[in-house]
């Protein structure tokens, strides 16, 4: 009897164990359609599909939802007509993560609810089938759902563990599927838009609605340290609330979306990079008397004019650079305080203009022997 009953209970336990072993590396998070229902494409779609865009991982701070993701969010709660809409944008302070650049989108469907994860079985089938054709239409980098995630960027390796994401699935997108400048929503083959550039190293990347494909501009040191910490998007407490003193907002402690939207105009009027968060270049402007080291620390305007005339006469600065001759250029054209942090943009292209005019030097903004030498004139 004994025996018998264990020749029919080792099948059966055999056999459970089978069912409850998680799926094999590579498979799916769920079961998907054969035949998946797909989202219908507002355009013709041109016979070429767009490049897999590598990992791009958050290097700013732009808690705005992008319109490549409102738009899929807007189209795939249409065609489906399952889930919640869930979030896009996240705070600042989560660690890594796409959605604190607007460019990730949390779809509220959950794995436990049939009709639910049905939907959500078909958009995943859809965009992952045939190597992540789909995906590369709209610029999907990865997607992540019941403990699994799917990454364009190694669609041979299939499904890999992760973890969570049972009541949601998570899909984070390139810059260009951000942007909207894919080839579902625009009908041509897109390129590969890069994202923001970190300029002063330790900082966030700095915002722009230009696509990047090349290669960044050399990441400069910070020429100037101050004793505030440095904040952003949704951090609290004493240090935000100076800076909202300063910046003439509302003193919430929060840094909320005026504080953000304050922060990003000071920086654009300051020849600051445009990152919208209080870093240690904001800061050395907002709040001078909290700056603890300087670059040109003793330097003079007249002191400054003669080491860039023995120093850099020998090379050209324009728009764009960021570095030490940046700094020395604006103190020996004598720029306000608050615009002198060794970031070469508006405010200093200006500057640079006025002198040429004034000298009879082609007003091309490019400094060269010739605007140092102006500059050593105009001093006498």
């Amino acid at each position: 009897m004994w025996r018998r009953f264990m020749l029919v209970l080792v099948p059966l336990v055999v056999g459970a164990a089978l069912l409850a072993s998680p799926a094999a590396a590579g498979d799916p998070p769920i079961t998907l359609p054969s035949s998946p229902k797909g989202l219908p494409a507002p355009v013709t779609l041109p016979a070429g599909v767009d490049p897999a865009s590598p990992y791009l991982p958050q290097v700013s701070c732009s808690p705005v939802d992008m319109p490549g993701v409102v738009k899929l969010r807007a189209l795939v709660l249409k065609t489906y007509g399952e889930g919640g809409a869930g979030a896009i944008s996240h705070d600042c302070t989560e660690g890594v993560s796409e959605h604190s650049e607007g460019r990730a989108w949390d779809w509220m469907v959950d794995v436990s609810d049939t009709s639910e994860r049905t939907a959500a079985a078909n958009f995943i089938g859809w965009a992952t089938a045939n190597s992540g054709r789909n995906a590369r239409r709209l610029g999907i980098m990865y997607i992540i759902y019941n403990k699994k995630i799917w990454a364009v960027y190694r669609a041979a390796d299939g499904w890999r563990t992760s973890s969570g994401h049972t009541d949601h699935v998570h899909i984070s997108f390139s810059w260009n599927g951000a942007r909207g400048n894919t080839s579902f929503w625009t009908g041509e083959v897109g390129t590969i838009d890069l994202g923001p550039c970190v300029r002063f190293a330790g900082t966030y990347g700095a915002r722009t609605s230009t696509p990047r494909a090349g290669a960044c501009p050399r990441t400069a040191s910070l020429l100037k340290k101050t004793s505030r910490a440095d904040r952003a998007y949704g951090h609290t407490g004493a240090t935000v609330t100076k800076a909202q003193g300063l910046l003439g907002v509302a003193r919430t402690g929060k840094f909320d979306m005026a504080t953000w939207k304050a922060v990003n105009a000071y920086q654009r009027a300051h020849d600051i990079p445009y990152t919208a968060a209080l870093d240690q270049p904001t800061w050395a402007s907002l709040s001078p008397s909290s700056v603890t080291s300087n670059a040109v620390a003793g330097y003079t305007q007249r002191e400054a004019v003669e080491y860039g005339v023995a120093t850099y006469s020998g090379s050209t600065i324009a728009r764009g650079y960021v570095g030490r001759a940046a700094l020395f250029l604006q103190t020996a054209l004598g720029m306000p305080a608050a615009d002198r942090n060794g970031y070469f943009s508006t405010v200093t292209l200006a500057a640079v203009k006025r002198l040429q005019a004034s000298a009879g030097l082609t007003q091309d903004g490019i400094v060269r022997a010739e605007e140092w030498r102006a500059m050593a004139d105009a001093l006498g």
